[in-house]
């Protein structure tokens, strides 16, 4: 269709400092609604009476609003953006929306980030009441993130610390069901999933081409190599069989290879497949069973109320499936171990991190130096004592799983005694 302004025109009018990549295409599907406002004014005061911000805030706030108002080609591309921020999350786009401060907007446009979520909370929960989703799903999912934020842009800091992750709320896509938050997202590491078609046993054969340490981790993690023991991938395949190094469900890659009859086994997972993203948020009720129920409810859920995505299952990444943590905690009694032992873990490239901050507070914490009060602090601190470390993995739960995941559904006492003989022994 023809529009009102072009792409380039408005991108160059406008100013915007970072805009995602591959936008264009989809302004050529957007359908003007002519609409003359950016911000719905009823939910503008709602905000401000409901934080109870200052009189100084709210006139700020409210003339930032129409200074974009006031610039139709600012206000035509914004409701654009606003459009096609609201069906990201469909397309699993992830990361590709981030800050975006327009020069036009002169002295209003560091707020402008901010405004534009905003901006998205009517529209996507229009959309979200189009399909049928009860109100109580997403109702108070946008104000997660907008109380910090608020509280930052009383002090004057207009910047929105993580776009991406906060997106998810005012965009309305992101669901919590039960004890765990859930949002669409494409698989996309470096393996291809099996079962076998009679014990329905699961396997994770990893793709070629990539360099391992002796103890199954990506080589460099943490900046550890293994120069004398590092092996890399290999992958070969005809009609009736593939050869590919595994990967032991307690998150490592096996170096000997293993055969697959492709008569014997079906493929349940690839890159590009759809899975659900699982969040933890914090707070108590960490376990098996919480997952269980939660898992099975997103399950539901979208395939109720989003009956088009495919899902195939679950993925995740965190510090606390690192199953290096069972040799530091009592896997009887720890909800930590528990719950990541309900999972098929697999290594990345992420070191540790995540773990130094929730852990010790810090990113770069250092254990040395850290006061270590929790039993968690001391026995991580006692084990990077010895020159090992910790890093995140990544978990896949298939969807014929998620009512097993108080069971342990891949991982085996097998797997657990194979994990203990082959963990840090790079450094043996």
């Amino acid at each position: 269709m023809e529009h009102l302004y072009g792409y380039e025109d408005c991108v160059s009018y406008c100013g915007f400092d970072n805009l995602p990549e591959g936008l264009e295409q989809y302004f050529a599907l957007y359908q003007e609604d002519n609409c003359k406002y950016f911000l719905e004014r009823s939910f503008l005061e709602e905000i401000m009476n409901k934080f109870s911000l200052p009189t100084e805030t709210q006139k700020l706030l409210r003339e930032a609003v129409e200074a974009v108002e006031g610039d139709d080609k600012l206000l035509y591309f914004s409701r654009f953006l606003v459009w096609d921020m609201c069906s990201a999350r469909n397309r699993c786009d992830v990361d590709n929306y981030n800050n975006m401060t327009p020069l036009c907007l002169e002295k209003f446009g560091e707020l402008y980030s901010f405004l534009l979520l905003l901006a998205c909370v009517v529209p996507s929960r229009k959309l979200l009441a189009e399909r049928g989703v009860p109100e109580h799903y997403y109702k108070d999912i946008p104000f997660q993130p907008m109380k910090p934020q608020l509280e930052k842009l009383v002090k004057g800091d207009f910047k929105v610390s993580d776009f991406p992750w906060d997106m998810n709320f005012y965009t309305c896509s992101i669901f919590l069901m039960d004890r765990f938050l859930f949002i669409p997202c494409r698989f996309g590491d470096n393996f291809t999933m099996y079962r076998n078609r009679t014990s329905e046993k699961v396997i994770a054969l990893w793709h070629q081409g990539e360099d391992f340490r002796r103890d199954g981790q990506l080589n460099g993690i943490n900046g550890v190599f293994d120069k004398e023991g590092v092996f890399i991938t290999s992958w070969q395949e005809n009609q009736d069989y593939i050869i590919a190094n595994p990967v032991n469900p307690l998150g490592f890659v096996e170096k000997d290879t293993v055969t697959l009859l492709k008569e014997d086994w079906v493929e349940v997972l690839k890159p590009g497949d759809m899975l659900l993203a699982l969040h933890v948020p914090s707070g108590p009720g960490y376990n098996p069973e919480r997952l269980k129920n939660s898992m099975l409810l997103a399950l539901e859920f979208y395939q109720k109320y989003f009956p088009e995505l495919p899902v195939k299952g679950f993925w995740s990444e965190s510090w606390l499936y690192d199953s290096r943590l069972s040799l530091v905690l009592d896997s009887e009694t720890s909800n930590i171990i528990k719950v990541q032992r309900q999972f098929y873990l697999y290594p990345v490239r992420e070191g540790d991190a995540m773990l130094r901050y929730e852990v010790f507070g810090d990113w770069k914490a250092d254990y040395k130096t850290a006061e270590l009060k929790t039993s968690l602090q001391k026995a991580a601190a006692a084990y990077m004592e010895t020159g090992a470390r910790f890093n995140n993995l990544s978990m896949i739960v298939l969807k014929e799983e998620a009512d097993k995941t108080d069971r342990m559904p891949y991982i085996t006492e097998d797997d657990i005694i194979r994990f203990r003989q082959i963990a840090d022994s790079h450094l043996r």
